[in-house]
Protein backbone atom coordinates (compact mmCIF):
# COMPACT_ATOMS: atom_id res chain seq x y z
CA UNK A 1 0.00 0.00 0.00
CA UNK A 2 1.24 3.47 -0.84
CA UNK A 3 1.53 5.91 1.98
CA UNK A 4 -0.17 9.29 1.81
CA UNK A 5 3.20 10.94 1.27
CA UNK A 6 4.02 8.64 -1.66
CA UNK A 7 0.65 9.36 -3.30
CA UNK A 8 1.26 13.11 -3.05
CA UNK A 9 4.69 12.70 -4.65
CA UNK A 10 3.20 10.72 -7.56
CA UNK A 11 0.55 13.40 -8.11
CA UNK A 12 3.17 16.17 -8.21
CA UNK A 13 5.36 14.21 -10.64
CA UNK A 14 2.36 13.52 -12.91
CA UNK A 15 1.39 17.19 -13.03
CA UNK A 16 4.98 18.13 -13.82
CA UNK A 17 5.15 15.69 -16.75
CA UNK A 18 1.82 16.96 -18.14
CA UNK A 19 3.12 20.53 -18.03
CA UNK A 20 6.24 19.52 -19.97
CA UNK A 21 4.07 17.79 -22.62
CA UNK A 22 1.82 20.83 -23.08
CA UNK A 23 4.81 23.17 -23.31
CA UNK A 24 6.51 20.95 -25.92
CA UNK A 25 3.36 20.72 -28.04
CA UNK A 26 2.87 24.49 -28.02
CA UNK A 27 6.52 25.05 -28.90
CA UNK A 28 6.18 22.74 -31.90
CA UNK A 29 3.04 24.49 -33.15
CA UNK A 30 4.74 27.89 -32.88
CA UNK A 31 7.79 26.49 -34.67
CA UNK A 32 5.79 25.46 -37.78
CA UNK A 33 4.21 28.88 -37.86
CA UNK A 34 0.47 28.42 -37.32
CA UNK A 35 0.10 29.97 -33.87
CA UNK A 36 -2.33 28.08 -31.65
CA UNK A 37 -4.58 26.97 -34.49
CA UNK A 38 -5.79 23.41 -34.55
CA UNK A 39 -4.87 21.50 -37.70
CA UNK A 40 -6.50 18.59 -39.47
CA UNK A 41 -4.68 17.07 -42.43
CA UNK A 42 -6.26 15.14 -45.27
CA UNK A 43 -3.75 13.94 -47.81
CA UNK A 44 -0.68 16.02 -48.43
CA UNK A 45 2.31 15.92 -50.76
CA UNK A 46 4.06 18.37 -53.03
CA UNK A 47 0.82 17.86 -54.91
CA UNK A 48 -2.11 16.33 -52.98
CA UNK A 49 -3.15 18.44 -50.06
CA UNK A 50 -6.14 19.33 -47.94
CA UNK A 51 -5.40 21.15 -44.70
CA UNK A 52 -8.00 22.76 -42.54
CA UNK A 53 -6.83 25.32 -39.98
CA UNK A 54 -9.20 26.33 -37.20
CA UNK A 55 -8.77 29.28 -34.88
CA UNK A 56 -7.63 31.79 -37.48
CA UNK A 57 -7.65 34.46 -34.81
CA UNK A 58 -4.52 32.82 -33.42
CA UNK A 59 -2.49 32.94 -36.65
CA UNK A 60 1.07 34.15 -36.45
CA UNK A 61 1.81 37.61 -37.80
CA UNK A 62 3.70 35.99 -40.69
CA UNK A 63 0.62 34.05 -41.79
CA UNK A 64 -1.69 37.05 -41.39
CA UNK A 65 0.33 39.04 -43.91
CA UNK A 66 -0.72 36.59 -46.64
CA UNK A 67 -4.29 37.88 -46.57
CA UNK A 68 -3.33 41.55 -46.83
CA UNK A 69 -4.14 43.28 -50.08
CA UNK A 70 -1.25 42.88 -52.51
CA UNK A 71 -0.31 45.16 -55.40
CA UNK A 72 -2.17 44.00 -58.51
CA UNK A 73 -0.28 43.60 -61.75
CA UNK A 74 -1.98 43.78 -65.16
CA UNK A 75 -3.00 40.39 -66.57
CA UNK A 76 -0.54 38.71 -68.95
CA UNK A 77 -0.90 39.36 -72.65
CA UNK A 78 -3.46 37.15 -74.36
CA UNK A 79 -1.38 37.24 -77.55
CA UNK A 80 -0.28 33.64 -78.32
CA UNK A 81 3.45 33.17 -77.86
CA UNK A 82 3.77 31.73 -81.36
CA UNK A 83 2.64 35.08 -82.81
CA UNK A 84 5.27 37.12 -80.95
CA UNK A 85 8.36 38.36 -82.75
CA UNK A 86 11.77 36.79 -81.89
CA UNK A 87 12.86 40.02 -80.22
CA UNK A 88 9.75 39.91 -78.07
CA UNK A 89 10.49 36.31 -77.10
CA UNK A 90 14.01 37.21 -76.06
CA UNK A 91 12.80 40.18 -74.04
CA UNK A 92 10.11 38.05 -72.38
CA UNK A 93 12.66 35.38 -71.48
CA UNK A 94 15.00 37.99 -69.99
CA UNK A 95 12.14 39.52 -67.99
CA UNK A 96 11.09 36.12 -66.64
CA UNK A 97 14.64 35.50 -65.50
CA UNK A 98 14.90 38.91 -63.83
CA UNK A 99 11.58 38.53 -62.00
CA UNK A 100 12.59 35.08 -60.72
CA UNK A 101 9.85 33.27 -62.63
CA UNK A 102 12.41 30.64 -63.62
CA UNK A 103 13.56 29.89 -60.09
CA UNK A 104 14.38 26.19 -59.72
CA UNK A 105 13.29 24.53 -56.49
CA UNK A 106 13.73 20.80 -56.09
CA UNK A 107 15.53 18.23 -53.92
CA UNK A 108 18.91 19.65 -54.91
CA UNK A 109 17.94 23.33 -54.89
CA UNK A 110 16.05 24.29 -51.70
CA UNK A 111 14.96 27.77 -50.70
CA UNK A 112 15.50 29.39 -47.33
CA UNK A 113 12.81 28.71 -44.74
CA UNK A 114 12.12 32.45 -44.51
CA UNK A 115 11.63 32.90 -48.27
CA UNK A 116 8.25 34.38 -49.13
CA UNK A 117 7.21 36.26 -52.31
CA UNK A 118 6.27 39.89 -51.71
CA UNK A 119 3.58 40.04 -54.40
CA UNK A 120 1.17 37.26 -53.38
CA UNK A 121 -2.36 37.72 -54.69
CA UNK A 122 -5.50 35.72 -53.92
CA UNK A 123 -6.80 33.39 -56.63
CA UNK A 124 -10.43 33.75 -57.72
CA UNK A 125 -11.19 30.08 -58.36
CA UNK A 126 -10.53 27.59 -55.57
CA UNK A 127 -12.01 24.52 -53.92
CA UNK A 128 -13.93 25.93 -50.98
CA UNK A 129 -13.05 23.14 -48.54
CA UNK A 130 -9.30 23.72 -48.77
CA UNK A 131 -7.17 25.90 -46.55
CA UNK A 132 -7.60 29.66 -47.17
CA UNK A 133 -3.89 30.11 -46.42
CA UNK A 134 -3.01 28.38 -49.71
CA UNK A 135 -5.22 30.44 -52.06
CA UNK A 136 -2.41 32.68 -53.23
CA UNK A 137 0.02 32.92 -56.13
CA UNK A 138 2.44 35.59 -57.20
CA UNK A 139 0.41 38.34 -58.86
CA UNK A 140 1.37 37.58 -62.47
CA UNK A 141 0.74 33.85 -61.97
CA UNK A 142 -2.59 34.50 -60.23
CA UNK A 143 -3.80 36.69 -63.13
CA UNK A 144 -2.72 34.03 -65.63
CA UNK A 145 -4.46 31.28 -63.66
CA UNK A 146 -7.71 33.24 -63.45
CA UNK A 147 -7.59 33.93 -67.19
CA UNK A 148 -6.96 30.25 -67.97
CA UNK A 149 -9.89 29.11 -65.84
CA UNK A 150 -12.20 31.64 -67.47
CA UNK A 151 -11.14 30.66 -70.99
CA UNK A 152 -11.60 26.96 -70.19
CA UNK A 153 -15.10 27.70 -68.85
CA UNK A 154 -16.03 28.89 -72.35
CA UNK A 155 -15.48 25.25 -73.39
CA UNK A 156 -17.59 23.97 -70.46
CA UNK A 157 -14.51 22.89 -68.49
CA UNK A 158 -14.24 23.64 -64.79
CA UNK A 159 -10.94 24.06 -62.95
CA UNK A 160 -10.30 25.05 -59.38
CA UNK A 161 -7.21 25.44 -57.28
CA UNK A 162 -6.77 22.94 -54.46
CA UNK A 163 -3.53 24.40 -53.12
CA UNK A 164 -1.04 27.02 -54.27
CA UNK A 165 1.32 28.98 -51.99
CA UNK A 166 2.65 27.18 -48.94
CA UNK A 167 4.98 28.53 -46.30
CA UNK A 168 7.97 26.54 -45.05
CA UNK A 169 6.07 25.70 -41.87
CA UNK A 170 2.98 24.60 -43.77
CA UNK A 171 5.05 22.25 -45.92
CA UNK A 172 6.75 20.86 -42.82
CA UNK A 173 3.38 19.77 -41.45
CA UNK A 174 2.58 17.98 -44.72
CA UNK A 175 5.91 16.22 -45.00
CA UNK A 176 6.03 15.13 -41.36
CA UNK A 177 2.49 13.80 -41.68
CA UNK A 178 3.41 11.61 -44.66
CA UNK A 179 6.59 10.35 -43.03
CA UNK A 180 4.56 9.33 -39.98
CA UNK A 181 2.01 7.55 -42.18
CA UNK A 182 4.18 5.86 -44.80
CA UNK A 183 7.81 6.21 -43.79
CA UNK A 184 10.48 8.57 -45.07
CA UNK A 185 11.52 6.55 -48.12
CA UNK A 186 7.97 6.38 -49.50
CA UNK A 187 7.20 9.99 -48.59
CA UNK A 188 10.22 11.27 -50.50
CA UNK A 189 8.78 9.93 -53.77
CA UNK A 190 5.85 12.33 -53.74
CA UNK A 191 6.24 14.78 -50.87
CA UNK A 192 8.78 17.58 -50.82
CA UNK A 193 10.74 18.25 -47.67
CA UNK A 194 10.21 21.75 -46.26
CA UNK A 195 12.34 24.13 -48.29
CA UNK A 196 12.26 21.82 -51.32
CA UNK A 197 8.67 22.52 -52.40
CA UNK A 198 8.16 25.00 -55.21
CA UNK A 199 4.78 25.81 -53.69
CA UNK A 200 6.81 28.09 -51.40
CA UNK A 201 7.72 30.22 -54.44
CA UNK A 202 4.10 31.18 -55.09
CA UNK A 203 4.46 29.93 -58.67
CA UNK A 204 3.01 26.42 -58.30
CA UNK A 205 -0.66 25.50 -58.17
CA UNK A 206 -2.47 22.18 -57.92
CA UNK A 207 -5.61 22.01 -60.06
CA UNK A 208 -8.60 19.68 -60.04
CA UNK A 209 -12.16 19.38 -61.32
CA UNK A 210 -15.62 18.01 -60.41
CA UNK A 211 -15.01 14.98 -62.66
CA UNK A 212 -12.64 13.57 -60.02
CA UNK A 213 -14.43 15.17 -57.07
CA UNK A 214 -11.61 17.74 -56.79
CA UNK A 215 -9.17 15.01 -55.78
CA UNK A 216 -5.56 14.83 -56.93
CA UNK A 217 -5.09 11.55 -58.74
CA UNK A 218 -3.11 10.26 -61.71
CA UNK A 219 -6.44 9.43 -63.36
CA UNK A 220 -6.95 13.16 -63.76
CA UNK A 221 -4.53 13.07 -66.69
CA UNK A 222 -7.02 10.91 -68.63
CA UNK A 223 -10.02 13.18 -68.07
CA UNK A 224 -11.04 15.82 -70.59
CA UNK A 225 -9.92 18.50 -68.11
CA UNK A 226 -6.54 16.89 -67.57
CA UNK A 227 -6.00 16.50 -71.31
CA UNK A 228 -6.97 20.14 -71.86
CA UNK A 229 -4.40 21.28 -69.29
CA UNK A 230 -1.67 19.18 -70.90
CA UNK A 231 -2.48 20.70 -74.29
CA UNK A 232 -3.25 24.33 -73.39
CA UNK A 233 -1.74 25.32 -70.02
CA UNK A 234 1.40 26.60 -71.75
CA UNK A 235 -0.73 29.19 -73.57
CA UNK A 236 -1.16 30.89 -70.20
CA UNK A 237 2.43 30.50 -69.00
CA UNK A 238 2.05 27.20 -67.11
CA UNK A 239 3.75 23.83 -67.56
CA UNK A 240 2.98 20.37 -66.20
CA UNK A 241 5.83 20.38 -63.72
CA UNK A 242 6.14 16.62 -63.11
CA UNK A 243 5.36 14.94 -66.46
CA UNK A 244 5.04 11.21 -67.06
CA UNK A 245 8.30 9.47 -67.92
CA UNK A 246 10.48 12.20 -66.39
CA UNK A 247 10.53 10.91 -62.82
CA UNK A 248 14.30 10.36 -62.95
CA UNK A 249 14.79 14.03 -63.84
CA UNK A 250 12.30 15.75 -61.54
CA UNK A 251 12.67 13.34 -58.62
CA UNK A 252 8.88 13.03 -58.28
CA UNK A 253 6.18 10.79 -59.64
CA UNK A 254 3.84 11.90 -62.43
CA UNK A 255 1.45 14.64 -61.28
CA UNK A 256 -0.97 15.80 -64.02
CA UNK A 257 -2.54 18.28 -61.60
CA UNK A 258 0.61 20.18 -60.61
CA UNK A 259 1.15 23.34 -62.68
CA UNK A 260 4.13 25.67 -62.51
CA UNK A 261 4.11 29.22 -63.85
CA UNK A 262 7.23 30.14 -65.85
CA UNK A 263 5.90 32.85 -68.16
CA UNK A 264 4.55 32.63 -71.72
CA UNK A 265 7.84 32.31 -73.60
CA UNK A 266 9.46 29.66 -71.41
CA UNK A 267 6.21 27.68 -71.17
CA UNK A 268 5.88 27.55 -74.97
CA UNK A 269 9.49 26.44 -75.43
CA UNK A 270 9.23 23.81 -72.71
CA UNK A 271 5.99 22.48 -74.20
CA UNK A 272 7.33 22.37 -77.77
CA UNK A 273 10.54 20.62 -76.69
CA UNK A 274 8.87 18.21 -74.25
CA UNK A 275 11.32 19.21 -71.54
CA UNK A 276 11.18 19.47 -67.78
CA UNK A 277 12.09 22.74 -66.10
CA UNK A 278 15.40 21.21 -65.03
CA UNK A 279 16.26 20.25 -68.63
CA UNK A 280 15.14 23.60 -70.01
CA UNK A 281 17.29 25.59 -67.59
CA UNK A 282 20.26 23.36 -68.29
CA UNK A 283 19.90 23.78 -72.06
CA UNK A 284 19.80 27.56 -71.61
CA UNK A 285 22.75 27.57 -69.18
CA UNK A 286 20.67 29.02 -66.36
Amino acid sequence: MLTEKQIKILIVVGLFLMEIFVWTANAYIEFVGIGNSSVAIIGGADGPTAIFVAGAEHQSEDDKTITEEEPQLPPPSEQPVSEQEPEENEAAFSQADKTNLLILVNKKNPVDKNYKPDDLKEIKYFAADRSPETRFLRAEAADAFNLMVEKAAEEDLEFKMTTAYRSFGFQKILYDNYVAQQGEEAANKFSAKPGQSEHQTGLAVDVSSPSVDFQLTNEYGETKEGKWLAAHAYEYGFIIRFPKGKEDVTGYQYEPWHLRYVGLTAAKEIYDSNLTLEEYLQENNL
